[in-house]
């Protein structure tokens, strides 16, 4: 209670002061000098941002020793452009991070006389960011729209497509540098509350992003709790002018997916709305559990056995500009889906060897279930969050924004046939359970000179979870039944600085602190830590950036707790350990290049000293997952990354990353499925060694190509996890057309995609304790018509 008033009372010390935001983790800053050709500062010159989209956004004029800044604006790309008479028109493209300055240079030339007007401007890019000493990779919709499966595709499948470090699971889980889940995801600059099977990504669609930014390492202090990476996702807007568009995606395993968005403003231009709305189905919604046969267990089979699924997703966001000080947004978001739990066909007996006997990589023998098996799921996931933006000035800004989150889960289970095996690991698993999150977040920004860029904030959050749970491991005994309520605060405040020492060297220090009460029908744990966190980057060039980084992370347990189940079924002689928050200290450093003028090349390593290090353990063929404590844990691995634009017409990316995590002991939520207590270290089962993705794009006028590739060296399994399941390497690809004119198919655009073009349904994972088998799917065609009004 004590830490509970604490943070009352600062929350309600900032509010006062304050007045009462997204600009946290969502805005950077433009500044830099503007010179003539002999270096003398140029005073009064008028200098312009224009967006990605070619929209002017703010004008400023230099002071005067040629001095401008430009803030706040949200992270992406921008171009700088000044026009002098008796200069040459200058344009330069500039890149902002979010929570960091871009410093530039503007050296105008004297115009040449007798030459004909130059009618374009040729832009110099500026493709890295100064300050803010993370790893990050943007993502544009405009980049989400030309790649295979366009706006249809599912957000961690965007990710293990297009970013370094992230591992793609079963059940749409991702997994980055060496970490379970612990994935922030940020909406328009508010923290996400959890859902029960961590599974945003089933949740948000990519057709409302409209850019984003992933930060895998060197997270300042505004950002906590779930650090593995930082999804920062800047929604969709409404147009000045009004328009929408419908588009229907139809393709392998029946799948059958209509979508209609549209938005627009009032004359004015001070409001702004957008809608989007989705449905589908298909007979393939979740990674099937079946080997090729007996025999073959490296490759998926054809068959998707009771694995329909069907499914819908709302969004809208109303953005209200009430004056040139305050602004308001809006955004809700809904999604239902129903998913099938996947069977083996019918041609799998009981008796066939993958049920009786220990598989190649030493792993216990599958649980039979058969093709009749009725096991089901639903999850509905609801969010609304408001969002207050105040400018106090045009250097300091504040933001409120209070945010509520409701999920259901229900997974209904078939006892008869999910125990049939007689195996002793056989389970029947029942859950109805909702969450309810309340919470507030507020930041406050403050330019206080040209040096120093201060953010501060607090973020407070009461979750409640409740609902039955219930494992039957034999139909002779009844289930073991928990109806219990877990109910969990989290209080978080911070503040950083980011200090710019000079033109080519950064400082950027934080110090956040977080805490957390959890409630249980057993125990009622706190903890809670204080966070240093500081990176420095020292721009070697206009082109070469080092950094470097150290931080303590805090990352606490989700509220959905399903231990003490699990402990009831070894009859309560299992220890039941409560579920500890991951402590961790964090080292990176890092190298960018910036090379033929619009690519850039990155390297970043990093090492993790984990302390309670957090794990999940998946409960067979659903999405359903169960947190635990390894006791000690370390994660290390390097990143390299290659992005840019080869011509006008021509962009390409490449990612790398190798990694290494492993833990040993037991810190917290043991439970049936008897995990490693030695003190030894081990592999963990999220681990994927080497991982590269990989592509290239062609667009001229309406017409478009992507080409992707994905490889993997496998997740772990085995004893012990000791051992790798077979590496896989997949393409992918688009190809579409938009027609203009005057003909009837007017702004009618047809895309065709072709998914692993090779058909290798190669293995995800394999019989892992309760995790189950999953296999990807073989090659798939789908076909999208849109048309645009």
């Amino acid at each position: 209670m004590a830490v509970m008033t604490l943070f009352v009372r600062l929350g309600l010390i900032l509010v006062t002061v304050f007045a009462a935001s997204a600009w946290a983790g969502t805005e950077g800053s433009i500044s830099g000098t503007v010179t003539d050709p002999q270096g003398i500062a140029v005073s009064n010159a008028t200098v312009k941002i224009i967006s990605a989209q070619g929209v002017a956004l703010k004008e400023i004029t230099t002071s005067q020793t040629g001095e401008f800044q430009i803030f706040p604006l949200q992270f992406g790309s921008y171009d700088v452009i000044v026009n002098l008479s008796d200069f040459e028109p200058y344009k330069a493209t500039v890149q902002v991070g979010s929570g960091g300055n871009s410093q530039i240079e503007i050296h105008l030339q004297p115009k040449v006389t007798g030459k004909e007007m130059v009618l374009e401007v040729k832009a110099k890019k500026h493709l890295i960011p100064s300050s803010a000493a993370v790893s990050s990779t943007e993502i544009s919709h405009e980049k989400i729209e030309t790649l295979p499966q366009g706006n249809d595709i599912s957000l961690p499948k965007l990710l293990a497509t297009t970013t370094p470090g992230a591992v793609q699971g079963p059940f749409g889980q991702t997994y980055f540098r060496g970490n379970h889940a612990n994935i922030q995801y940020q909406i328009d600059g508010v923290q996400m509350p959890d859902s029960p099977s961590n599974t945003f990504g089933q949740v948000f669609s990519p057709r409302n992003i409209d850019h984003m930014e992933v930060i895998t390492g060197g997270i300042p202090a505004e950002y906590g709790e779930r650090l593995a990476a930082v999804i920062n996702v800047l929604t969709k807007s409404g147009p000045e002018q009004p328009g929408g568009s419908v588009e229907i995606n139809y393709g392998s395993y029946d799948t059958f997916s209509p979508t209609a968005a549209y938005g627009g403003s009032n004359e004015s231009g001070g409001f702004h709305y957008y809608a989007s709305a989705n449905y589908y189905q298909t007979s393939r919604g979740l990674d099937t559990p079946q080997p090729k046969d007996s025999s073959n267990i490296d490759q998926g089979g054809e068959d998707s056995v009771h694995n329909k699924a069907t499914g819908n997703n709302e969004f809208l966001k109303l953005d209200w500009l009430l004056d040139n000080s305050n602004k308001f947004s809006l955004i809700g978001f809904n999604s239902t889906n129903t998913v099938q739990i996947p069977n083996f066909p019918s041609s799998f007996s009981s008796t066939d060897p993958i049920f009786n006997t220990s598989n190649k990589y030493g792993n216990d023998p599958l649980i039979y279930i058969p093709a009749d098996t009725d096991d089901w799921q639903n999850e509905v996931n609801s969010y609304i969050q408001t969002i207050w933006k105040h400018s106090f000035s045009d250097r300091s800004f504040l933001q409120v924004a209070p945010y509520y989150k409701y999920s259901y889960i229900h997974f209904q289970n078939d006892p008869t046939n999910d125990l049939v095996s007689g195996n002793a690991k056989a389970v029947s698993f029942y859950e109805s359970r909702t969450v309810n999150n309340f919470g507030l977040k507020t930041d406050y920004t403050l330019r206080i000179n040209d040096q120093h860029l201060f953010k501060t904030g607090i973020q407070v959050q009461s979750s409640v979870a409740q609902g039955k749970i219930s494992v039957q491991q034999s139909l002779a005994s009844p289930p073991v039944v928990d109806d219990g309520t877990d109910k969990g605060m989290f209080e978080s405040i911070y503040a950083q600085d980011d200090y710019s020492i000079s033109k080519q060297l950064v400082l950027n220090v934080g110090l956040r602190f977080d805490a957390t009460q959890f409630t249980f029908s057993d125990v009622s744990p706190s903890d809670s830590m204080l966070q240093p966190r500081i990176g420095l980057n020292y721009m070697v060039t206009d082109t070469t950036k080092l950094h470097v980084f150290y931080g303590k992370l805090f990352q606490p347990a989700p509220i959905e707790n399903l231990r003490r189940t699990y402990v009831a079924t070894g009859g309560g002689s299992l220890p039941a350990y409560d579920v500890k928050a991951e402590k961790d200290d964090y080292y990176e450093a890092g190298i960018a290049q910036q090379f033929l003028e619009s690519h850039v090349a990155m390297l970043n390593v990093y090492y993790k000293d984990a302390t309670n290090m957090l794990d999940d353990q998946q409960l067979f063929n659903t999405s359903i997952a169960q947190p635990y404590n390894f006791a000690n844990g370390f994660a290390y691995g390097v990143e390299f990354s290659i992005k840019g634009e080869i011509s006008s017409h021509w962009s390409d990316y490449l990612n790398y990353s190798y990694e290494i995590a492993k833990g040993r002991g037991i810190g917290g939520g043991f439970f049936a499925t008897g995990t490693p207590s030695d003190n030894d270290y081990h592999f963990l089962d999220h681990v994927q060694m080497q991982t590269a993705n990989a592509g290239v794009t062609y667009k001229e006028n309406q017409f478009y190509w992507t080409g992707q590739a994905l490889y993997g060296s496998g997740l772990r399994t085995g004893d012990q996890n000791n051992t790798s399941l077979p590496a896989h390497l997949t393409f992918d690809t688009t190809v579409g057309y938009s027609f203009n004119g005057d003909s009837w198919a007017t702004k009618f655009k047809l895309s065709a995609d072709i998914l692993n073009i090779l058909d290798n349904p190669y293995p995800i994972s394999i019989a892992n304790g309760f995790n189950g088998s999953h296999y990807a799917a073989g090659r798939q065609f789908f076909v999208r018509l849109a048309k645009e009004f």
